[in-house]
Parts: C-alpha cells; structure tokens; sequence
C-alpha cells in the first residue's frame, strides 16, 4: 500500500491530465498516424511540414503504440494509458528478476521502492518517452539471461537476444549495454570463468546480426530505415551534436536519481544501527548481485559520456538495476527490521500507508479533466483547429515555426501540419 500510494502521489500531477512532454506528444502523433494511414511502420509520419518521413528512431515502439490507438480509437489518454503500461511491465520485470535472485518475491517492493523515488522514472512514466519501451525489452532480456544461467540452458540466451533486439528497434544503441551482463556475471560466479562470458556476449551479438539480416531480407525498406537513422542520430546527433557543454552532464544528472535512494537506505542503516543489526550484507549472495547490478546499471549510463548530446532521460533504461543494487544492499537489514514489528506497529504503519495510498488516489482524481502542462498553448490550439475549417494545412506566423510543441500539439489533436507564412514580394 506504501509503494502504490507513494508511486500515485508521484505521478498525480500527470498521470490522468492532458499535456505531455514535446517528444511524448511528437511520438503518440505518429503511431496515431500509423493507425489511420498517414505513413507506415517503415515510413512512419508526423506531419507535411516536418518529419513527412520520420527516420530518426527505430519504428518498434512507434508500432506498438500504435496497437492500443487500433483497440481504444484516437483519444488524447491512449499515449498515457501506453507510458503507464509500460511503466507497469518494467516493474512486474523488475519483481521477476528479484525473485530469481532472492527467491523472496513478496520483499519485491523493495527494489521497486528504490526506482519508483527515481525522479525520471515517474516522469518518463507518463511522458511517453521512447526510453519506457526500450526499457521493458532491456529488463526482460536480463531476466532471460539469469534464467539462461540459473537453468544452464542457452535457449533463454537466444531469447535473451531477441529482447536486446527489440531494445534496439525501441530506441537504438542505448538499449544494448546489457551485453555485457554475462561478462560480468561470470566474474562473479565461481562456477563459470570470465571467458564462458565473453563467449555469451559473442552469441548475443551473433543473434542480433542474425535477426537484423533476416530483417532486412524479409523487409528491404528497414535496411534503408536504419540506415538514414544511423546517418542521423549516430553519426549526425550523437558525434556532431552538443546538448550539454560538458560529458560529465549525465553523471550529474544521475546523481540526482540516487538522492531519494542514498535517503532511504540512510534511513535503513540508521535504524538497524539502532536495533544492534550493523553487517551489511548477511548473504554473500546479495553482496554478489549488489555488484553485479551496479556495475550493469553502470554500463548503461558511463557510455552516454562519449556523445555532447545528453538528456538525463537516456540513462532511464540503467536506473532500474541501480534500484536492484540499493535492494540487495538492503535487504538482510530491511528483513530483519520487519521481522521486529510487534503487531501495535503493524497497525499504525498500515493506517499510515491507507492514508498514503488513499492521498494518491484522491490527488489523482481531483486532477481529471486538469491539464498537467502547456495549458494555454493546448486551449488556443484547439481553438484554432476548431476554426480550421477541416485544412490540414494551415500558415502560421515565420516567427510561429519553430513553436515545435505548437506542431506537435496540432497534430495529435486536428491531424494539421504548420506552415510557415510567405512573405509577400
């Protein structure tokens, strides 16, 4: 009830109001458009004046937004209803993966505690960022591997491979750091040597060779998709691009994520402290998994260094396994202070997180029908659609152009591409 009510009070600025980010905004329009036609999952669409042909991230998540616009129809909360779904799965994925390397499901709410405080996992849960689905496919390919290793079986390897590949469609080469992780985990484990790892990491990378040429082969217009992307976003943005001034950028930006973390495990340490419980790591086990998913969630935010093009948002796919870290940190300490809870302090902590969860709930729903941003920009838009008159074109001022929420904003609500006016000769 605590996590729920804590994760409802988090989003209830957002969660059931319009508004969205500019790429939320500019994504949800065009896998709207896939649905009614305007471009293809090869040819996705944004509007007439930009982006006729929207090259510059992989289709998949575009694709698969585009399926709950096929089953609930064209309305403002489907791109919600995706980014809450999909924030969703990546915490039923985070359980399993805690459950394999614990057995202790019902203690899940731990590390799921420590990512939901994460300041943008709860925003990009209702922004729709392209991170959310590339994150699923990144968590559910290192639960793959885990069981590959648990149950010594290289089928969930390949499946494993198959994540990783559908993490690269979602967003491109972010989602791939988890290639790693046999490498690593191999360290770790005295059965296995670091170089049975390497070998893993060479299979993963021979099956995503081997699903990209059949991709190419069964559909030819993705090899020129992915081309003009890497020409785009790898090649043109992330070498040639600059965002930030310094590399540094989103180390900083992620030490902002553990603050809420760093508190609570304080917090933990101060009061096992206090109850004669001072070892940290009961388990040698949980030692083992600390390090592991820190140095993997690690490998997922240090390469971002190489490119000046940052946002704090691309290391969204790393931060659930530093949540996993602060778990396994945690966790003997956390367990034994539950077990000293006498039932007069059950009570109190369960009508303390009724009133937590009952808060989130109520914050959510007095927001309905409230704009969580860009109010007044959504308002005239709407007002000017209304006097559109059906166009799908109409001019705007020059100095109006570069309003790209404005572009977003009149295409996901009257399906009107901008066009800058002319000046007269």
């Amino acid at each position: 009830m605590l996590l729920i009510g804590i994760v409802l009070i988090l989003l209830s600025n957002s969660l059931l109001t319009e508004g969205m980010f500019l790429d939320g905004v500019t994504y949800a329009c065009i896998s709207r458009n896939m649905t009614i036609g305007l471009g293809s999952f090869w040819n996705p669409h944004y509007t007439q004046t930009i982006g006729n042909v929207f090259h510059s991230h992989p289709p998949l998540a575009f694709g698969l937004e585009a399926l709950l616009f096929k089953a609930f129809g064209d309305h403002w909360w489907v791109e919600k209803l995706y980014s809450a779904v999909t924030f969703l799965v990546s915490g039923i994925l985070i359980a399993a993966i805690w459950k394999r390397t614990t057995n202790r499901l019902r203690m899940a709410w731990l590390p799921l505690l420590f990512w939901s405080v994460m300041p943008i996992v709860s925003w990009s849960a209702t922004n729709n960022m392209l991170e959310n689905t590339m994150t699923v496919f990144v968590l559910l390919s290192v639960w793959l591997m885990i069981l590959s290793y648990l149950k010594n079986n290289k089928i969930w390897l390949f499946l494993a491979g198959v994540a990783l590949f559908g993490a690269f469609m979602s967003k491109g080469f972010t989602g791939l750091f988890p290639l790693v992780f046999p490498i690593i985990y191999c360290i770790f484990d005295d059965k296995r040597h670091w170089i049975q790892g390497s070998i893993d990491t060479l299979l993963l990378m021979v099956t995503l060779a081997l699903l990209s040429g059949a991709m190419f082969l069964a559909f030819p217009a993705s090899f020129a998709y992915l081309k003009t992307y890497f020409s785009l976003q790898v090649i043109g943005g992330g070498l040639h691009e600059a965002t930030v001034s310094t590399r540094f950028y989103i180390v900083f930006r992620w030490l902002g994520q553990m603050i809420a973390p760093l508190v609570i495990i304080t917090i933990v340490l101060i009061l096992s402290k206090l109850k004669g419980n001072a070892k940290v790591f009961e388990f040698r086990s949980d030692k083992t998994w600390f390090l592991i998913f820190l140095i993997l969630g690690f490998m997922g935010v240090l390469p971002i260094m190489v490119s000046l093009k940052q946002s704090g948002f691309y290391m969204q796919a790393a931060l659930p396994f530093f949540a996993l870290a602060c778990g396994h940190f945690t966790f003997s300490k956390v367990n034994a202070l539950t077990l000293k809870i006498t039932p007069d302090l059950h009570k109190w902590m369960t009508l303390g997180a009724s009133a937590i969860l009952l808060t989130g709930i109520v914050l959510n729903l007095c927001n309905i029908g409230k704009y969580g941003r860009d109010e007044a920009l959504i308002e005239d838009v709407k007002k000017r659609i209304a006097e559109a008159d059906g166009s799908t074109v109409i001019e705007i001022a020059p100095e109006e152009f570069t309003n790209w929420a404005a572009h977003a904003y009149f295409m996901r609500y009257g399906k009107i591409s901008l066009n800058p006016t002319q000046p007269n000769n």
